[in-house]
């Protein structure tokens, strides 16, 4: 019995999850992405007796890659190794005999992402440069630090202008629109004078097109993705700017980074307009 097959079979098991809507697209993708990957090709042709615990142990510690891509890489080949144990095919699981938290902590490389948040100065050059249709979605933005999905989501149903707050309780990923992953994503978002304002500024552009609030000022339609917010309107707004180019994400983290830099903002209070379930990630990113 081949991994590889196991694996072809395993990826079959997940899309008919998804169809069944009990996992996500985003998820699915994930999965698709470890078992077709160069990467595990290296058990494609490997039997399930092949695969002992020093064979597996020397393959992991030799990725290369963050703790993090290691796991959702390692996801589908254990649970194949998981079920072919239920099944009888195997007497152990080698992944039972690997300490997996401990390997990766010592061979796993620390992540490349840079948290770089923009300065007052850089992000009030972008906003100056940004055309008349894109200035309210960016000042919103800089002033109210939601995920980019957050964003594409939001309706104009969800806005409290009397009490300048705003309902945060869907996200789109890869297209597809749902519940934040967990409780804690569900929250108000209290709103400053500058995010107001921006709301004021889009209620002219698009509130009579529909209940989304951003547009994409090309098509007046709604956004789709994260990618195409980043294409079509980050890359040159900030070419335009000439403020050195950091991904759009950086505005939630510019969000966050300003609140904490003017003092007196309570970290527990900023998880909390953030999504996080707890203060660990304001403090740590």
């Amino acid at each position: 019995m081949l991994i590889g097959t196991l694996l072809a079979e395993q990826l079959g098991i997940y899309e008919k999850m998804a169809a069944d809507k009990s996992l996500s697209p985003s998820t699915l993708n994930g999965y698709r992405k470890s078992i077709n990957g160069e990467r595990m090709k290296r058990w494609s042709d490997v039997s399930l007796s092949e695969c002992t615990q020093p064979e597996l142990y020397n393959w992991i510690r030799d990725l290369g890659v963050t703790a993090k891509f290691a796991r959702n890489l390692l996801t589908p080949l254990r649970s194949v190794l998981e079920d072919a144990l239920n099944a009888g095919l195997i007497k152990s699981n080698p992944f039972n005999e690997i300490e997996l938290s401990k390997l990766l902590k010592k061979t796993a490389k620390n992540s490349d992402y840079v948290v770089e948040p923009f300065s007052s100065e850089e992000r009030a050059a972008i906003i100056d440069a940004a055309r008349a249709d894109e200035r309210p979605m960016i000042q919103f933005w800089f002033n109210a630090g939601l995920r980019p999905g957050e964003m594409i989501a939001l309706r104009w149903g969800k806005i409290d202008f009397k009490s300048a707050t705003a309902l945060i309780d869907l996200n789109v990923v890869m297209r597809t629109e749902k519940g934040p992953k967990t409780s804690a994503g569900i929250r108000r978002v209290d709103l400053n004078e500058d995010a107001i304002s921006a709301l004021s500024a889009q209620k002219l552009i698009s509130m009579s097109r529909g209940e989304h609030v951003w547009l994409n000022p090309s098509t007046n339609t709604p956004w789709e993705t994260d990618a195409q917010i980043r294409k079509t309107l980050w890359i040159p707004l900030l070419k335009r700017s000439g403020v050195k180019y950091r991904n759009p994400y950086q505005a939630r983290h510019s969000f966050a980074s300003a609140a904490l830099t003017a003092g007196g903002c309570n970290p527990w209070y900023l998880a909390q307009q953030l999504g996080h379930a707890d203060v660990e990630m304001v403090f740590r990113v």
